[in-house]
């Protein structure tokens, strides 16, 4: 998640966010249903059948609603099925390998439901290290770390620019991600001071991200 590994990704958005991203604008898609995935999960996951997530959607706002939007769909991602792991059998861990294949489960439910380019092969190793930091967080819960929960929070800094027309939304914001247990895990940097780049579109009643790049931010301590 710390930046888009492809130059082209980063010479759009570094060139002003005018529109043209890492692919084509899409035609705007149809309102998606919430993701009910089939389950991933081995037989033998103490997961009970039929229990689906539900994502964090980005829904039509002002832009300054959009970026907390934004950022409360990135929290429920990094946290996504925490609730499952910490409900299972109070006391006894879950398998490792189920903790694997949620997190799978998870990222294949949110790249389809708020990106636009959650099939394309360029954006593949992005989505893959926004489930790590999933997997990383689940794992903290299923090994009971004290004093955490697993559970972070993304904190806005500033607005830097923003705007919104018919045809999509474009901010630029600092952010940071507080992990439940400081200076654990890798958070590709998210945890310092970070200027986000992100470019959405229409899709019936929400939005969906059609491009978004992440770099350090200057000026903070």
């Amino acid at each position: 998640m710390k930046k888009i590994t492809t130059a082209a990704a980063a010479f759009a958005l570094l060139a002003g966010l005018t529109g043209c991203g890492l692919f084509p604008a899409p035609t705007p898609l149809p309102d998606i249903a919430p993701a009910t995935p089939v389950s991933v999960l081995p037989p033998e996951c103490p997961f009970v059948a039929g229990v689906y997530l539900t994502p964090v959607r980005i829904p039509l706002g002002t832009p300054r609603e959009t970026i907390g939007s934004v950022l409360n769909a990135y929290s429920g991602w990094l946290n996504a099925g925490s609730e499952l792991v910490t409900s299972w059998s109070p006391g006894t861990a879950v398998p490792e390998t189920c903790v694997e294949q949620l997190a799978a489960r998870n990222a294949e439910a949110y790249a389809r439901t708020i990106f636009t380019t959650h099939s394309d092969v360029a954006w593949q190793e992005y989505f893959a290290s926004v489930k790590a930091m999933n997997q990383q967080n689940l794992e903290t819960v299923r090994l009971a770390v004290p004093e955490s929960g697993g559970r972070g929070t993304f904190e806005l800094l500033q607005e830097v620019d923003s705007s919104a027309t018919d045809s999509g939304t474009f901010l630029k914001f600092d952010a940071v991600y507080r992990p439940a247990a400081a200076g654990q895990g890798n958070w590709e940097d998210l945890d310092k001071p970070t200027r986000w780049y992100v470019e959405l579109v229409p899709s019936g009643e929400f939005l969906v991200i059609n491009h978004i790049e992440t770099k350090p931010a200057a000026g903070y301590p």
